[in-house]
């Protein structure tokens, strides 16, 4: 069962005071997982569904398909575009976001081999999406993993619906973690803006991917510390993640 985003206790005043005098005391690494596309990929045929559905949703509101697109590209999600230009205030949000991810997950599959990687991860594992935890916690059951020890989900709601590249959203995500060091955190994502405004706070970054969804490019990112086709080969690049 996913246990709700509850800071963790930190550090006693006596383990303070040794790491200020030996500065041996190190912070204990906490691995944050992006949720569509990440840990699942299917060619992004979720996403066309949500994005589909975010369509029919915005043309209620007299927003044409191709301009909520744009929004998700300019805003990080099409929510923060709609709120920023003044078409939908927070009061509409929730309904908007129960009513866009009411979606058909058939296309995506269930993935023991993943599974049996995470399960060999010895560090504390948040989920931490741009979208909402009830769809993140339909996407774990599809994929097999939502019996891990998942210590919650950090979605767009625990960060005010901020966009998850703002830098208040990172900051959400420690404190939900109860982490204070940014060296500290692990973040795998597809998002090569979420991966550069991660190492733009400090933390370690791991691009998940090869092409971009819109052009089929293959994608590169030179703030990812580490660039991998999926979370299978996660073992390879960030081994002391399983030690």
């Amino acid at each position: 069962e996913i246990l709700a985003g509850v800071a963790l206790t930190g550090a006693s005043s006596l383990l303070i005071l040794y790491a200020h005098h030996t500065r041996l005391v190190k912070a204990k690494t906490v691995l944050f997982l992006d949720c569509d596309d990440c840990l699942y990929q299917n060619n992004w045929a979720t996403a066309e569904k949500i994005t589909k559905s975010i369509s029919a949703y915005t043309e209620q509101l007299g927003v044409l398909p191709d301009k909520a697109y744009a929004l998700y590209k300019a805003h990080g999600t099409c929510l923060k575009g709609l709120l920023v230009e003044g078409i939908l205030d927070e009061e509409g949000s929730d309904r908007f976001l129960d009513e866009v991810h009411q979606i058909d997950y058939s296309d995506i599959e269930s993935d023991e081999a993943l599974c049996s990687v995470l399960q060999l991860v010895k560090c504390p594992m948040w989920i931490f999406t741009a979208s909402v935890s009830e769809h993140a916690q339909r996407c774990l059951a599809r994929i097999g993993i939502d019996k891990l020890p998942w210590r919650g989900i950090i979605d767009c709601r625990s960060c005010k619906l901020e966009t998850k590249h703002s830098p208040s959203s990172f900051k959400v995500a420690m404190a939900a973690a109860g982490v204070s060091d940014p060296a500290a955190c692990v973040f795998c994502d597809d998002s090569v803006k979420n991966i550069i405004a991660a190492k733009q706070v400090g933390w370690r970054t791991v691009l998940v991917g090869m092409v971009d969804r819109d052009s089929g490019a293959q994608i590169s990112c030179e703030a990812a510390d580490a660039h991998i086709s999926s979370l299978h080969s996660l073992p390879i690049v960030m081994p002391e993640l399983f030690r």
